[in-house]
């Protein structure tokens, strides 16, 4: 999984990774009764939270989504990952961990119910739609992109 091509930044300053107290890791995994994902472990490791350069995940071309920032788990610039999961963990259901939200609030989450946890998108400005966008978080990485409307 290539996180650096992604350019995670804060006012175009790259992010630091996560390097504080791993028992922050330990206490999200009592909080959602799941251990995370080693792949976002990494993520988090090398980047904590910040906006992606390459923002745009397109399902098609008339149906693409757009990450504003993702969340850090102990960073202060960022929301951190418990305050998502505080504010949209009863809403996203068991098993369902908010790593990112778009302009508009719409939350990016990983499924760990599944073996592999898929990545989805609840859109709670669209009736509360939920939407497959990747099977893994590997694929979602790779499928972000730059916005077509910054071209």
């Amino acid at each position: 999984m290539n996180i650096d091509r992604l350019n995670i930044n804060n006012g175009g300053i790259p992010t630091p990774g996560f390097n504080g107290d791993i028992s922050l890791i330990s206490d999200i995994e009592k909080l959602i009764g799941f251990a995370l994902p080693s792949d976002y472990i990494k993520m988090l490791k090398l980047h904590d939270g910040g906006h992606p350069e390459l923002d745009t995940y397109s399902l098609t071309q008339n149906n693409t989504f757009g990450v504003s920032k993702f969340y850090s788990i102990g960073s202060q610039k960022y929301e951190t990952l418990e305050s998502a999961i505080s504010r949209w963990g009863k809403v996203l259901g068991n098993g369902m961990l908010p790593i990112a939200k778009d302009g508009g609030d719409n939350q990016f989450y990983l499924d760990l119910n599944e073996k592999k946890p898929s990545v989805w998108i609840y859109l709670h400005d669209e009736n509360e739609t939920r939407v497959k966008l990747a099977s893994s978080l590997e694929e979602f990485i790779e499928g972000l992109n730059v916005n077509p409307d910054y071209l």
